[in-house]
C-alpha cells in the first residue's frame, strides 16, 4: 500500500498518456464534475496526471491530504485506503492490475 506524488512532473496530455501505456496501464483521459468519494481502496494500482484542475486525495491511513494541481503525478497501490475531493477536473487516468 502506498501513495507516491510528483508535483514537478509537468506531462502534457499526450505524454502523460504515453508514458502511463508504457508503464502498463490501461489509460485514457477524463473529464470529472466537482465531486468527494467516501473512504475506499482499488484492487489495481492507479496512476493519475493532473491536466487541469485541482485535485485533493486524502491518505486515510496516515491523515495527510495531498493538494494536487496540474502537471503533479499520483500513483496509488492497490489496496491502499484513501479518499478524494475536487472541483472540476481532468485527468490522464491509468489502472493497472498488479503483477
Amino acid at each position: 500500500m502506498s501513495i507516491i506524488i510528483d508535483h514537478g512532473h509537468g506531462a502534457q496530455e499526450k505524454e502523460a498518456l504515453e508514458e502511463l501505456r508504457r508503464d502498463g496501464f490501461v489509460a485514457s483521459a477524463v473529464d470529472y464534475e466537482p465531486g468527494r468519494t467516501e473512504p475506499h481502496s482499488h484492487d489495481y494500482d492507479i496512476c493519475l496526471h493532473i491536466l487541469d484542475g485541482e485535485f485533493r486525495l486524502t491518505d486515510v491511513a496516515r491523515e495527510v491530504v495531498h493538494s494536487c494541481g496540474p502537471g503533479t503525478k499520483l500513483f496509488v497501490g492497490k489496496g491502499t485506503p484513501h479518499f478524494e475531493d475536487h472541483g472540476i477536473l481532468r485527468m490522464a487516468v491509468g489502472r493497472r492490475q498488479p503483477g
